[in-house]
């Protein structure tokens, strides 16, 4: 007799209702395999509208991500800045190392957007002229202000329970197959992995863009051809150019990326300062753009005159709209669950500190490896195990890294002795 798991995997499987908890990165890349593969797609997404305003976000696309973009997506055009590798500076802005790594540089709007086009023709400033649906695709509904608060599963069938924002009362919808992509702040993940938790780094980035057009001659020499980092007194620094806030990839339309990684232990009062918006309110894992008090960023860039180097030192003072990230990390140890009939992936899946740029490639790969599941090209348990596993060793990687870059010293060695650990075999 088959198995609820072998009646939804495989190339013998018949059409199936599939709902999607959140409607980001990971969520629409999920959407736009599953429809192409003649599922039927019920996004919800817990924001208020399809629209997302800029979070000011450069995205690192890896290997995966880009061979994603180059199997679904149909817009037209290119979307990436590509970028050689990466050059690190000492305090002097000179080159003490580069390292050849080709990557391709956007930012997280045009790649929603792009994914949006994709899913259920959306259109926007960014993608105007969206692709339409071929008749193999299934049914693709995106549906804006679902504030999923659980699930429960009965003989087969996920129920999917939620709060519907817009008309003020309580729905359930029920799937054949449930895809948690809700990211970090995940409503579900808690509730089957009560015992995973956020873990706070001990640091935090500030972010911001400049246009190039506001740099001067010198700065652009050092930092336009490649992704620069360069420590600074307290952390360390970094850039690299994204395209415009148009979407444009054209010289002289393009912005100046950068993120800058200082310690900020939870118990200081720089941390509780950092996070408290103009209004009074206090963020736990990000400070939007816009929000951020002025007497605390005129405090950094006080901060900034006596760390940075001359090139970053131009950047952030020409940065108007700062934000700040709150570093955090986590890797659930399962992925698979209710006989293969809910699925975790991206970063409700696994958290990572951002320092190596996995993040968006694990949305990527955990869609791609999906994909042969779906196609009877390997069993669920083997996914599980692959996404597992890559969540687990890259939450290792980008640990050593950051205490490497930020701190160095013993909280390295202790990083080392942890990431050694999570490359054993499983």
């Amino acid at each position: 007799m088959a198995t609820s798991a072998q009646l939804i995997y495989g190339k013998d499987s018949k059409p199936m209702n599939v709902v999607v908890i959140g409607g980001s990165i990971a969520g629409l890349m999920q959407g736009i395999m599953l429809k192409r593969l003649g599922h039927n797609l019920h996004i919800l997404d817990r924001s208020p509208s399809s629209e997302r305003g800029d979070n000011g976000a450069g995205i690192t696309l890896g290997p995966e991500a880009q061979e994603f973009y180059k199997r679904y997506d149909l817009m037209q055009g290119p979307y990436s800045i590509p970028n050689p590798g990466i050059q690190f500076l000492n305090a002097r802005s000179e080159v003490r190392y580069f390292m050849k790594r080709p990557m391709e540089m956007s930012t997280w709007s045009l790649l929603y957007y792009r994914l949006r086009a994709n899913f259920d023709g959306y259109k926007s400033e960014l993608c105007p002229s969206p692709p339409g649906p071929s008749k193999e695709d299934g049914e693709a509904i995106f549906d804006f202000g679902k504030k999923v608060t659980n699930v429960t599963y009965v003989d087969g069938i996920v129920t999917v329970h939620y709060n519907d924002l817009i008309n003020s009362d309580n729905r359930t919808i029920e799937a054949d197959l449930v895809i948690v992509a809700d990211g970090a702040s995940s409503s579900i993940r808690p509730l089957l992995l009560p015992d995973v938790h956020h873990n706070y780094s001990g640091y935090i980035a500030w972010r911001g863009y400049v246009d190039e057009r506001k740099m001067s001659k010198e700065t652009m020499e050092v930092l336009e051809h490649s992704f620069s980092s360069c420590p600074s007194n307290d952390g360390y620094i970094l850039s690299y150019l994204i395209p415009g806030e148009n979407g444009s990839l054209e010289p002289g339309s393009r912005l100046v990326n950068w993120v800058w990684y200082t310690n900020c232990p939870t118990d200081s009062s720089s941390f509780s300062e950092c996070l408290t918006d103009i209004s009074g309110h206090q963020h736990r894992n990000f400070l939007p753009l816009g929000k951020m008090r002025p007497s605390v960023w005129q405090a950094q860039l006080e901060h900034a005159a006596s760390s940075l180097s001359a090139p970053m030192l131009e950047m952030v003072r020409k940065t108007t709209n700062p934000a700040i990230s709150v570093i955090h990390d986590y890797a659930s140890p399962r992925a698979v669950f209710f006989d293969g009939r809910l699925l975790l992936v991206g970063d409700a899946l696994a958290l990572f500190r951002p320092h190596a740029a996995l993040s968006f490639n694990q949305a990527a790969m955990d869609c791609l490896l999906l994909e042969k599941a779906m196609k009877g090209e390997m069993d669920i348990k083997t996914w599980e195990m692959q996404v597992v596993r890559y969540g687990s060793r890259s939450r290792a990687i980008n640990e050593l890294m950051g205490s490497f870059l930020v701190y160095g010293g013993l909280v390295f060695v202790k990083s080392l002795f942890r990431c050694m650990m999570s490359l054993l075999p499983l």
